[in-house]
């Protein structure tokens, strides 16, 4: 017997395949995804809960995650579009459709100022043979020709006009990676958890209260509503929680924050419609590693296209920020804990991300950040 603290997208996965593999799993969150389908907007505050994440391969020397998204991830991602497609639209949970794919392959645009980044030309040099014709240099007027040809949207090649302004800007366009729909992909997850047999404690009277020891053991959780729940196994996944929750890893595990940034198209604007549509514009990096605090070399930043609803996301993660407002019971040590209320970002997030849509998004800086 499993209990599974957090159905984010960790405990999610987790709580499915362990139930598929034959074990009895209990799943546990205060959040009654059931009910709000894990959106944003109605006060879902895990990191899971989201417009949209980055599906990649790209991980330079990590070539076991490389592996995990080439060979697991990106195949199971295509069997769940082809399951929800046939799935009728009666039988889905709130908010998930059977004519959105949860994943969609519109390509990865990797760039910076000059030349590859170490991280890039590793990428290129790990990933197999077979791909290498997905991966399109941007500086190489042989390999723009053959994207076109092959069916790849002018618009993915130099989607901030660069190269037509003659700006300086290299980098690869991915054509296997692009983005999946987080918050209904999570939604689409629980549901097959439901399938699957896993049993799904949610609201605020299933939220972790504390967990139960027997000397150096955790043999089970108390929840809000003071019930006990025993279990042989209990699985933490409560991403940036994590930490005030279980001691032993307060040393190991620092919870931190990045800077995102939603715009709403208006509806009446098809041209900043169709402009940032997957058809035509990718998920984007720009210097990644490039960030120097309050200098002029502007990086760290990455964007995705609109989703069906017209919302395009800017974030910066060159720097990550902590909120050390709560001392560990354990060890009087402070920790760094979510804080999920805020409506603005740093300034110098803010900073980095104008001075950038000033060169390369000027029409998104028309509208409200």
């Amino acid at each position: 017997k499993v209990l599974v603290v957090g159905a984010g997208v960790f405990g999610l996965s987790t709580a499915l395949h362990l139930s598929k593999r034959g074990y009895a799993v209990h799943l546990f969150d205060y959040q009654p995804y059931h009910e709000n389908g894990y959106a944003y907007s109605a006060g879902c505050d895990g990191a899971s809960c989201d417009e949209n994440k980055i599906l990649r391969a790209s991980y330079g020397n990590a070539k076991l995650y490389q592996d995990l998204a080439l060979d697991r991830a990106m195949p199971e991602w295509q069997r769940w579009n082809e399951l929800l497609s046939k799935t009728p639209a009666g039988q889905l949970p709130p908010g998930v459709t059977p004519d959105v794919p949860l994943w969609n392959n519109c390509g990865y645009l990797r760039l910076s100022q000059s030349g590859l980044e170490q991280s890039e030309v590793e990428t290129q040099a790990n990933f197999p043979k077979e791909i290498r014709h997905t991966q399109y240099r941007i500086s190489d007027a042989g390999r723009r020709r053959d994207a076109e040809a092959e069916g790849v949207a002018s618009a993915k090649i130099d989607p901030f006009g660069r190269l037509e302004k003659g700006l300086p800007t290299d980098g690869v366009l991915d054509m296997t990676g692009g983005f999946v729909l987080a918050s209904r992909a999570c939604a689409f997850a629980l549901h097959l958890c439901h399938q699957a047999g896993v049993e799904a404690h949610l609201g605020a009277p299933h939220g972790l209260k504390r967990l139960m020891r027997h000397g150096q053991a955790i043999t089970g959780i108390v929840t809000n509503d003071g019930r006990e729940h025993h279990g042989d196994l209990v699985v933490l996944a409560c991403g940036g929680w994590t930490p005030s929750l279980l001691p032993e890893i307060e040393r190991l595990v620092e919870t931190t924050a990045g800077s995102v940034l939603s715009i709403r198209l208006p509806q009446d604007r098809k041209d900043l419609w169709d402009r940032y549509s997957p058809e035509r514009f990718p998920v984007w990096t720009w210097n990644m590693y490039g960030y120097e605090r309050r200098g002029r070399d502007i990086g760290g930043l990455y964007g995705l296209p609109r989703t069906p609803e017209g919302v395009v996301k800017i974030a910066f993660r060159g720097a990550k920020w902590t909120n050390y407002s709560v001392q560990s019971q354990s060890s009087g040590n402070r920790l760094s804990y979510p804080k999920t209320d805020v409506g603005e970002i740093p300034e110098e997030a803010m900073r980095v991300i104008k001075t950038f849509c000033e060169e390369n998004l000027p029409d998104l800086l028309e509208l409200e950040l």
